[in-house]
């Protein structure tokens, strides 16, 4: 037989679960920390499941979003999320003790024409699409401690007065944390065979060295492009050594 005190906390847990269950999601939003480069658009429903319009990251939109909690983790006093988007689905997980973040499974794709737009003064028009994959990032008190991943480029090639010059496919591995990023550049299925390092740091300074060695039927025109931006090494071998500093809001960007 129930004890009366066993009734009442039995009583009392149903409560909180309920009110829980029906929170709306406008009530938590003002109290997480997200980082400045990531604003949601248009949220709706509870705690427990809902959707939004848009999650917008460094101006890039992940639409058609939906959110749904994960049980499991409650027990490990964590608020894990499976998010699903247009083009993919993403976990979070965040620890209420040491206000930390751990998101995996990210994936981005997007036009190389469109993101162009953020990137001024390109001498060509580059074509094909990019896919961004996170496969960690941690973040304490909404700021980005690490994160590792790749970005692939796909099927990508110069636009040549409304035709299309293909030069084929490229990854970079990358690798970083709140004082630098780590890169390495390799080809997948290309004209081009690439092998490259690089890092970026927290102050913005940057410097890269990439190997190319193009096949004898290369376009003329992607040689052209080549021997402009790269120093000849040899036959159809070509480098690109390059240091630098970023713009200022790029490095806010990225380590903000």
């Amino acid at each position: 037989m129930f004890k009366i005190w066993q009734f009442v906390l039995f009583f009392v847990l149903c409560l909180v679960f309920a009110l829980l269950f029906n929170l709306p999601i406008q009530q938590v939003l003002p109290h997480m920390q997200l980082p400045p480069n990531i604003k949601l658009v248009g949220v709706k429903g509870t705690v427990f499941r809902g959707t939004a319009q848009e999650i917008v990251i460094n101006q890039f939109p992940l639409q058609a979003v939906s959110y749904r909690l994960l049980p499991s983790c409650i027990p490990l006093l964590q608020a894990c999320y499976q998010i699903s988007y247009e083009q993919g689905t993403l976990d979070t997980a965040y620890n209420i003790f040491d206000d930390t973040t751990e998101i995996s499974g990210m994936r981005i794709e997007y036009p190389v024409t469109e993101l162009m737009k953020y990137v001024p003064n390109v001498p060509v028009n580059p074509l094909g699409r990019v896919e961004l994959m996170i496969d960690e990032l941690s973040m304490v008190q909404g700021k980005p401690a690490a994160m590792n991943g790749k970005l692939i480029g796909r099927d990508l090639g110069l636009d040549n007065d409304g035709s299309k010059i293909s030069i084929g496919d490229f990854q970079v591995d990358f690798t970083g944390n709140q004082k630098k990023y780590e890169f390495k550049l390799s080809d997948l299925d290309a004209s081009l065979d690439v092998a490259g390092k690089g890092e970026i740091g927290a102050d913005g300074q940057y410097n890269f060295d990439i190997k190319l060695n193009a096949e004898d039927g290369l376009d003329p025109k992607v040689k052209n492009v080549l021997d402009v931006f790269a120093a000849k090494s040899g036959y159809n071998k070509y480098r690109i050594e390059q240091k630098g500093r970023l713009p200022p809001n790029l490095t806010r960007q990225l380590f903000q």
